[in-house]
């Protein structure tokens, strides 16, 4: 038998082929506690079950409000804009968790940084939540001004599927999103209380995609009736240092699958009067760090902070599996900018070549870098950023058929970090893990979750 194979190009008996009869269709769903709302407060959107044959597509699904400022001067949004907003969300159905995030603007505002490249600040994500983009900061809404917003639905399961699927929407509960503003003074910058903040016109826009009756009959004799979807979730856990040479926190991560953990620090000044919060985040002395399970240590050595941090930032594309990826966009250094219009506009770093308040050292945060009136203002808004792997090579994170972080079921999870010159601070960890979403229409008809 030959070895030889055609090409893909002359596979011509290879073609696309119809899907089953379906067919998609957009809906707003409103909030079932209130239409107006100020900041600190909790959104209840109850996304219905029952719905034969329909599904939810959350990759194309959109949380869209308007802001009103009823501050009496211009407030600023933090770096992550609308979304910087939003500090809690949860998901349930039926009384069982599927997700619940705290802090969820701050893990939102640090994978904007290594994800998303100045040129989606600048444009779509600028219009959609006021990320303003570039080396412009964060976006102003004027005394009496009002803007509405779309904060895509991300981070959460039932958007990071793996591989993608659609999620169900005829289980026998419906699904309930609790979704809790932050407070004025953390999510915005001039803002002096909750109240003047004000959140209106809140609405869900879904994309549902519905089968017809032989389609959906014919997917759940494939299943036999039990859809199991396996996802990426992510959870918090917080700390609070001083001026200390060491911290060990313990941590509290419980699953089967821990796949990464992302560390964001914010020093206590950044909490103080009008400063940006959400996305201010601070080296604060760090030398090394590493993680213990069971007093057994990852990675076996301790990874440095040192000088331009080259080996945390490395350890960082690591854990975002893009260490090898140059063409990936990022936005680590973008909110310090250097101190001459010409600079700022080629997206250039200080004249020396550095960046002084971005990724390797601290930023007091009371200025994002922007350019009024040709006049370029530089920014002191920190973005470091710490990161640690915890999956084998087995996958790499890339793999569409295995995952292979580490089980800390009833494991003590801690991290150690040592410093120098460190001040007061809050720690937050965001533990990325695997999770098995399930619905059995069979039995219980409503989805359970396992990690």
């Amino acid at each position: 038998m030959s070895a030889e194979v055609f090409s893909e190009s002359l596979a011509y008996p290879k073609m696309k082929q119809r899907a089953v009869a379906s067919r998609s269709f957009r809906t707003k769903i409103s909030p079932s506690n209130s239409q107006n709302f100020t900041m600190g407060q909790t959104i209840n959107i109850d996304l219905p079950g029952n719905l034969q044959g329909q599904y939810y597509n959350f990759n194309q699904m959109y949380l869209k409000f308007k802001v009103t400022n009823n501050d009496g001067a211009d407030i600023d949004l933090d770096r992550a804009g609308a979304a910087g907003l939003i500090r809690r969300i949860q998901i349930s159905t039926a009384g069982a968790q599927l997700f619940d995030c705290d802090k969820w603007n701050v893990l939102y505002t640090a994978l904007l940084d290594t994800e998303a490249s100045n040129e989606w600040k600048g444009s779509v994500g600028n219009i959609l939540t006021g990320t303003s983009g570039g080396n412009l900061g964060a976006e102003s809404i004027a005394a009496a001004g009002e803007r509405v917003y779309c904060v895509p639905i991300v981070l959460n399961p039932l958007s990071n599927t793996t591989p993608h699927r659609l999620i169900p929407a005829f289980s026998m509960s419906s699904l309930q999103w609790k979704i809790t503003l932050d407070s004025a003074a953390n999510g915005t910058v001039g803002a002096a209380t909750d109240a003047e903040v004000a959140i209106s016109d809140v609405e869900m826009v879904c994309l549902m995609t519905e089968l017809s009756p032989g389609a959906q009959s014919q997917v759940d004799q494939m299943t036999g009736g039990v859809y199991n979807i396996l996802a990426n979730s992510y959870m918090n856990s917080s700390t609070n240092m001083g001026a200390v040479s060491q911290v060990t926190a313990n941590l509290g991560f419980s699953v089967s699958s821990l796949e990464r953990v992302l560390l964001v620090q914010r020093k206590d000044a950044s909490f103080v009067g009008n400063r940006y919060t959400i996305g201010n985040r601070a080296k604060n002395g760090l030398t090394e760090y590493q993680y213990l399970i069971n007093s057994e240590s990852y990675p076996a050595r301790p990874i440095k902070v040192d000088g331009e941090s080259a080996e945390a930032c490395a350890e960082l594309l690591i854990a975002s599996h893009s260490l090898t990826d140059f063409k990936a966009g990022n936005s680590l250094q973008n909110n310090a900018v250097a101190s001459t219009l010409a600079n700022v506009l080629s997206n250039a770093y200080s004249a020396d070549g550095k960046n002084p308040e971005a990724y390797s050292t601290d930023g007091i945060g009371t200025q994002a870098g922007k350019v009024d009136g040709g006049v370029a203002t530089v920014g002191n808004i920190g973005s470091a950023l710490y990161g640690c792997e915890f999956e084998t090579g087995l996958s790499d994170g890339k793999s569409s058929h295995i995952y292979s972080g580490v089980s800390t079921l009833a494991s003590n999870v801690q991290f150690l970090g040592k410093y120098s010159g460190s001040a007061a601070a809050t720690l937050d960890f965001f533990a990325q893990f695997s999770v098995l979403l399930s619905l059995d229409m069979r039995s219980s008809g409503v989805f359970s979750v396992s990690v």
